[in-house]
């Protein structure tokens, strides 16, 4: 609180006068007392009202921030708020035995004689909440007495001479701003504190009064200036320009805030501070990385930013960071939109060799606030910008990018990017990062069928480390690709149905597993460990037959810019060891190529030298050797299936087959190939010569052979057949005959189904010309072994004859008894069936009678039923029995007559 305040309405003058170090001494003259330097040291201290008022800045050609009633109905006015300074003072070094008179003209009088004293003592508030005081010792100018002209006083003021002046009270510069835009905010009045309290700024004009500072001040440092010109605590202009980088690309760029007072016609001619702010970028293209490891992170060259300068920027937002020592700075922000909402967006442009790669990206301007604080240099700093700036992501739409950019390029280093997310680092000075990518694979696309969208995935740790030298680039961070051909063995070759998941992208292999890598060791890959039980070759389980796996299928793309991507699949070379019924030699090897381009389609799988025992174990029965087995399909071409030393060779039960086997080549004729959604099958068809051993004569044979390829993960099987049902071979011994069929199908799983049948007889033919006749009566055995596993045994007789007279009348009779045991229902089954024809020349008809099944024994009742059947008992509504029993009834004898 000040001692005396001094007060002359002339010149508007209001002082407040306290003092330390001086005594009153009596009085100069009546009623004017005297104070008298007797002190060591004695100050004069001054105290001015406030000398700043802090306005609200708006943008150039927006509306008034606010505005209030005028009182008259409808009518307001436009409103910038606005706060007001605190006192200033002003202290005064006065020399020992100073007297000074206590009036207006004394205190004045000895202001201009004494020395201004700098920091600690003298603070004057001007800017608002800015705290500054003299460098060094300096004096003030000004009038004791009123300055008059033509009857106006002027308004008293002092002036300090030119004079460096410096920032005092850190904490009255970290006050918070009043809730409104300034032109000197709290970030930068912090960063005025901090370069002037470490040197000076130039003060070209400082001019206190009661109404006001007048202050023209310039402060110019390595990396900030500050300009401010202010008259009568009124801003006329102020002008900031803070120098740093942008993060995370680290550009080069200065920001620019800029703020003028200038009379506003559509607000009502009001004399404002309309402020821009401009961001301009210094260091448009930043050049890569010398570093490796930094340069892998961000596969680009050059990155330049394509736009300089950025206005009409919203009043920044700087953030706080903790100094060590306690201290807190404000070293970044945000740079958005005038609306404040929206961030501004920096066109990039980014180099490489195919051509540049342009996207929009927000950025951090980070001030430099060197040498007090290295801010971009700054560890700390750096991680809380990374932690702030997180992982920006931006949309390529498919940009093909090569990530590695390495001389040796392999099909694994270019890539499909959807987007990419963007991170930052330290390194030299900030560098950006690549935190994430979202890939497509054309190859799963094209091979698999599956479009899963865009993969995310990030630089592997192994590739970031060590560089080209680790072959897995990519990890994957969502879930692992299912690469599965169980159901559609077609697109991966037909014999061989893969299936195993990829959580990386390896440079030479495409998608792999990061758990069935080689073992680092042996250079293998345990195959149980990369393929489920469901993945098949011909139907086994593929991780059974593989021995020594060095690397899964290779999976890749070649991606060319304006047309579809040239993908593969190639698995050569692939060594097999036997497994159940597969039997495998030293030279059993698997080949897969499957290519896809704009051109069309090409797959190529083959199994060579190998051979297949069915069924496995004991009990063999069927050895098939191959040269080699190979599926083709091109694009417009049907699939083909060639099949090459073709072998079979029939063992145990079978070896009765041996002599038909001698008799036919299968490697000598080709196949018809059957092909369907389903599979794929090859069928061999050859007659074979007769075969006869003195009156035994074997005819009428045709061998029916077939490998069956399904795409549906179900496995290879293979049919044999020696005649069939409908076109039996033919047996005759002298004056008997008969015929029969063998037909076998095995899989891995073993016999499938066998079924066989053989019938002997006699048939005797007589022709007198004008009538024949023929009578036959054969017997024979069918033996069924079906898929389902059940059996069945057929034992038949057939009996029957025909007669012709002149070819106008015919007669035949067919007579067959059949009894069947069946497995499937343990039962014994018998059915009887008359067939009788008659042609008339200009009538004709049959009649088929059938007795319909009737059980023996076992089975569901069956027993019962045959014996209620005997005695003539009701059999239910069984239309066989009762046709039967009507036939017989026809040739029943009457009572009473004779035969």
């Amino acid at each position: 609180m000040a001692d005396l305040l001094l007060v002359r309405a002339e010149d508007l003058l209001v002082l407040g006068v306290s003092w330390s170090g001086m005594t009153r001494t009596g009085d100069a003259r009546p009623g004017v007392p005297v104070l008298t330097a007797t002190g060591e040291v004695c100050r004069l201290l001054i105290t001015f009202p406030p000398q700043h008022v802090a306005e609200e800045t708006s943008l150039a050609g927006t509306a008034a921030p606010a505005d209030r009633p005028t009182g008259r109905p409808g009518e307001r006015v436009p409103v910038w708020r606005a706060a007001l300074s605190g006192p200033s003072r002003v202290a005064f070094d006065v020399p020992a035995g100073t007297r000074i008179e206590l009036t207006i003209d004394g205190v004045l009088t000895a202001m201009a004689n004494c020395a201004v004293l700098g920091p600690n003592e003298t603070v004057i508030e001007l800017p608002w909440r800015m705290a500054i005081a003299p460098a060094g010792p300096v004096r003030c100018a000004h009038r004791s007495v009123p300055a008059v002209a033509d009857g106006v006083s002027g308004l008293w003021r002092t002036h300090l001479s030119d004079l460096d002046i410096v920032a005092v009270d850190d904490q009255l510069a970290h006050s918070a701003d009043p809730g409104f835009a300034l032109p000197l905010g709290q970030g930068d009045r912090v960063q005025v504190f901090t370069e002037a309290s470490r040197r000076p700024a130039r003060a070209a004009r400082l001019e206190l009064s009661t109404l006001g500072g007048t202050l023209d001040a310039t402060g110019t440092w390595d990396n900030y200036l500050w300009e401010q010109s202010t008259v009568l605590g009124r801003d006329m202009r102020v002008r900031l320009l803070g120098k740093g980088a942008l993060f995370p690309l680290g550009h080069r760029a200065e920001y620019l805030e800029y703020s003028e007072r200038v009379i506003d016609p559509t607000e009502g001619n009001a004399a404002v501070l309309r402020s821009i702010r401009v961001l301009t970028v210094t260091e448009p293209v930043r050049r890569p990385p010398a570093d490796p490891a930094t340069r892998r992170a961000f596969p680009f060259d050059d990155v330049e930013i394509t736009t300089r300068s950025f206005a009409e920027l919203a009043t920044p937002n700087w953030q706080d960071f903790p100094l060590p020592g306690g201290e807190v700075a404000r070293p970044y922000f945000w740079p958005t939109q005038a609306d404040g909402r929206q961030r501004v967006l920096f066109p990039v442009e980014c180099a490489t060799p195919d051509g540049p790669v342009r996207f929009e990206l927000p950025l951090i301007f980070v001030r430099d606030l060197q040498p007090t604080f290295g801010s971009l240099t700054d560890p700390g700093l750096a991680a809380a910008l990374a932690r702030e700036y997180g992982g920006e992501t931006v949309p390529l739409h498919g940009r093909t990018l090569d990530l590695v950019r390495a001389k040796d390029v392999r099909d694994g280093d270019r890539h499909e990017v959807q987007q990419i997310g963007i991170g930052g680092r330290l390194a030299d000075g900030f560098r950006p990062t690549l935190t994430m990518l979202h890939i497509g694979l054309p190859a799963v696309r094209s091979l698999v069928g599956d479009d899963t969208g865009s993969q995310p995935a990030r630089y592997s740790d192994a590739y970031l480390n060590d560089g080209e030298s680790a072959d897995v680039l990519l990890e994957l961070t969502g879930p692992a690709i299912d690469l599965n051909f169980t159901g559609r063995a077609d697109r991966s070759g037909g014999l061989v149905a893969p299936r195993y998941t990829a959580d990386a992208i390896s440079r030479t292999l495409g998608p792999v597993s990061r758990q069935a890598l080689p073992d680092p060791a042996t250079g293998l890959i345990n195959p149980g460990s990369l393929f489920p039980a469901e993945a098949t070759l011909l139907g086994f389980p593929l991780r059974d037959l593989l021995t020594q796996l060095k690397t899964p299928p290779e999976i890749t793309s070649v991606l060319v810019d304006g047309t579809a991507p040239e993908t593969s699949m190639r698995w050569t070379g692939v060594r097999l060891r036997s497994a159940g019924p597969f039997e495998a030699g030293a030279a059993t090897r698997l080949d897969l190529t499957v290519t896809a381009s704009a051109a069309g389609a090409e797959t190529t799988c083959t199994v060579s030298d190998f051979a297949m025992v069915l069924p496995p174990g004991t009990g063999q029965l069927l050895r098939l050797t191959f040269g080699s087995m190979t599926f083709t399909q091109r694009t417009g071409e049907p699939a083909r299936l060639d099949i090459a030393g073709l072998g079979a060779t029939f063992l145990g039960s079978l070896r009765l087959l041996e002599e038909l086997q001698k008799a036919v080549d299968l490697g000598g004729v080709g196949p018809l190939l059957d092909v369907t959604p389903t599979g794929i099958t090859a069928r061999y068809s050859l007659p074979v010569p007769p075969v006869a051993a003195g009156a035994f004569v074997l005819r009428n044979i045709v061998l029916s052979a077939g490998v069956v390829v399904p795409f549906d993960g179900a496995p290879v099987s293979v049919s044999l057949a020696f005649a069939s049902r409908a076109n039996p071979f033919s047996l005759s011994v002298l004056m008997f005959g008969g015929g029969g069929y063998i037909d076998v199908l095995i899989d891995h799983t073993g016999l499938r189904r066998l079924e066989a049948a053989l019938e002997f007889g006699a048939l005797i033919a007589v022709d007198f010309l004008v009538a024949s006749a023929e009578v036959h009566v054969l017997g024979g055995v069918r033996y069924a072994l079906e898929i389902d596993g059940s059996v069945s045994l057929t034992g038949y007789l057939r009996m029957g004859g025909c007669i012709e007279i002149l070819g106008l009348v015919s007669i035949s009779i067919e007579l067959c008894v059949a009894l069947s045991y069946r497995s499937d229902r343990n039962a014994l089954v018998g059915r009887a069936t008359v067939v009788i024809e008659i042609d008339l020349t200009l009538w004709s008809d049959s009649v088929e009678l059938d007795s319909g099944e009737w059980v023996l024994a076992g089975g569901s009742g069956g027993g019962q039923r045959a014996l209620f059947i005997a005695a003539g008992a009701d059999g239910g509504d069984d239309d066989g029995l009762q046709r039967w029993r009507e036939y017989r009834a026809a040739f029943a004898r009457p009572h009473g007559g004779s035969s």
